[in-house]
């Protein structure tokens, strides 16, 4: 398993963004492909036009006037490939809460109680439709209120490529917030920032492509300006986990509900969660006010694979 460096987090600190090549071994992300094809068609099939139910998110509307053109834009069919977590494969599943990861949340978020807050596979085909945007943040669609300058109560977003990147497989491209910082974020905010074409065309000179082997992770502040980019490899294909960590306690940035989603694939992705993962899940950790006997028997009611001993024995 590979380690972040200070070197990435100063680079995060100064620039809002960085990308750390192999955090995640490639044969732990080989691992869980298997369960991601179940999701998704491989790319030799989804290319060859075989029938798949899972290919036709893909292909419906593609003729709309939505999802045609060449201009740097957002699509629809740009986003046909999201799946949100958990899914029925648990190897797929952990790789979101994968402790090389959780440390990078920790590193950067400046503190060890973090909440895991989005996860979401991604899908993307060439030829689908065209996936070049515009520049823009995620200001308005991860968190409520701005970020504050010394970097207390973070949000983070991350791409854990579960394929290599190259620069025909649309990577995303990412300005400097050294660049950026002068702009209020209102003007920058998805879809599209709202500036002269003077300074968008100052950014796409300044930025750089994040390419990198699978088991890389891409991570990025919502302040961040970015934008995808266009597969120009033809019958290509990209897959990512799309993931997003917070400061315990900064309820004002949100993605997914995990308390909704306890009815499919939830009880056995807990089960074999670390302590630590389900923390970063939103459990309360051994020795909180939360758990008494009472608490600890419904728990192992719900979960009868977990391992309560941590929680038991704090209540000693």
């Amino acid at each position: 398993m590979g380690r972040h460096a200070q070197a990435h987090s100063e680079h995060f600190e100064r620039h809002g963004w960085v990308l750390i090549e192999r955090l995640v071994d490639e044969p732990e992300i080989d691992a869980a492909l298997p369960g991601l094809f179940e999701l998704y068609p491989a790319p030799e099939a989804f290319h060859a036009g075989a029938a798949d139910p899972r290919s036709d998110a893909f292909r419906a509307g593609a003729d709309r006037r939505a999802n045609t053109g060449d201009d740097p834009r957002f699509r629809p069919l740009q986003f046909a490939g999201l799946k949100e977590f958990p899914f029925q494969d648990q190897t797929l599943n952990l790789l979101a809460l994968h402790p090389a990861i959780i440390a990078v949340a920790e590193d950067l978020l400046r503190t060890r109680d973090v909440r895991l807050y989005q996860a979401e596979t991604f899908a993307k085909y060439s030829g689908v439709t065209q996936y070049a945007q515009p520049f823009h943040i995620d200001y308005t669609n991860h968190v409520m209120l701005p970020p504050r300058a010394d970097g207390r109560w973070r949000q983070i977003q991350m791409f854990l490529y579960l394929s290599d990147v190259t620069a025909e497989h649309g990577p995303t491209r990412v300005v400097s917030r050294t660049l950026t910082s002068d702009v209020s974020l209102t003007r920058l905010t998805f879809p599209g920032a709202q500036l002269p074409p003077e300074r968008m065309a100052e950014w796409e000179a300044a930025s750089q492509s994040a390419i990198g082997p699978r088991g890389s992770l891409l991570v990025y502040s919502a302040d961040v300006v970015h934008r995808a980019t266009e597969m120009t490899r033809p019958e290509s294909a990209r897959f990512f986990f799309n993931l997003a960590y917070r400061a315990a306690g900064a309820d004002w940035v949100g993605g997914n509900p995990w308390p909704r989603k306890g009815i499919s694939h939830w009880t056995p992705l807990v089960e074999r969660c670390s302590v630590r993962q389900l923390e970063a899940l939103g459990f309360p950790p051994p020795g909180h006010d939360y758990w008494d006997e009472t608490t600890l028997a419904g728990c192992a009611e719900r979960y009868p694979g977990l391992d309560l001993a941590p929680w038991r024995d704090a209540l000693r």
